[in-house]
């Protein structure tokens, strides 16, 4: 190669590495979800505990044992035009939520599953400017029944998990992870919980552009009675959040990480470590069953 042509060779991979540092080292901004009209967002979680241990003492007799706890969500979230004086609106159907627990302890197995009143229903949502949530049921389902799922919702709308400033490559934030804590053990609702998110990568396509985000969360939590009953818990996560910045859309969550509950009651005693992964996907969707 000639000298022009070394210079015209060095030249364009500046001009390459240039762009590519520009594009790389640039900071984003993130914003609310950016649906088209007609879309809606479906909402998939997924929680197991695999090789979860049980250790029990009853009148000083101990056992041990296994427990295995599933959850499942299915929701759809369909957000309208807000109303003429800012009130956002929207509607939230609910395919099916559950628990599943298998306890086997002292030759004994016991299988429960509670699905949830929700299930098959759909209602409103609505949020003035200046005030909270709010969820209108149809009447078929006492709100006693659903209250733990209405919170849960609450909380998953009022979730602000990004920081207003622009983030570059590298920087942490610490975020609330309350919808996180209620839906992987609900004993931790009112526990201390640090939650931080820290920006890894930012990846750029022709179609497009998502952000990779470390999450991490450190929780714990007890509540003494008057009676004497006691109960601890305590939760260490870790894993990664995909978001995407052309919708603004999470697309999707993984965590990992172990819980340890502690309860003593009337004499009883348990332990229970339960390793637990979790997922959580969302997409688009044309909801066709929506009004």
């Amino acid at each position: 190669m000639n000298a022009i042509g070394m210079r015209v060779a060095l030249s364009s991979a500046l001009l390459l590495a240039s762009i590519f540092s520009s594009a790389t080292s640039a900071g984003i901004t993130f914003g609310p979800v950016r649906a088209q009209p007609g879309e809606s967002v479906r909402l998939l979680s997924h929680s197991e505990t695999p090789g979860g241990t049980i250790q029990r003492s009853l009148n000083g007799t101990s056992s041990k044992g296994t427990i295995a706890i599933t959850r499942e969500r299915e929701l759809v979230w369909t957000f309208r035009a807000p109303a003429q004086d800012g009130t956002k609106r929207g509607m939230v159907r609910v395919p099916s939520i559950s628990t599943t627990t298998i306890t086997k302890i002292a030759g004994k197995n016991d299988t429960v599953t509670e699905p949830s009143p929700l299930n098959g229903k759909m209602f409103s949502m609505s949020k003035s400017p200046s005030g909270e949530w709010k969820f209108e049921l149809d009447g078929s389902v006492p709100y006693s029944r659903s209250q733990s799922e209405i919170e849960e919702l609450t909380i998953y709308l009022k979730r602000e998990w990004y920081p207003t400033r622009e983030v570059n490559l590298g920087d942490s934030w610490e975020f609330d992870p309350a919808w996180i804590k209620m839906i992987v053990e609900k004993d931790l609702s009112q526990a201390k919980t640090i939650g931080t998110m820290r920006l890894r990568q930012i990846r750029r396509g022709e179609k497009r552009q998502i952000a990779i985000i470390d999450v991490t969360i450190r929780s714990t939590g007890g509540d003494y009675k008057a009676d004497g009953s006691e109960s601890s818990a305590s939760v260490d996560l870790s894993g990664q959040l995909t978001v995407n910045l052309d919708t603004m859309l999470d697309e999707s969550l993984e965590l990992k990480g172990t819980i340890n509950i502690d309860t003593n009651k009337a004499g009883e005693t348990r332990k229970i470590k339960l390793p637990i992964n979790l997922t959580v996907n969302k997409s688009f969707i044309r909801d066709t069953t929506s009004p």
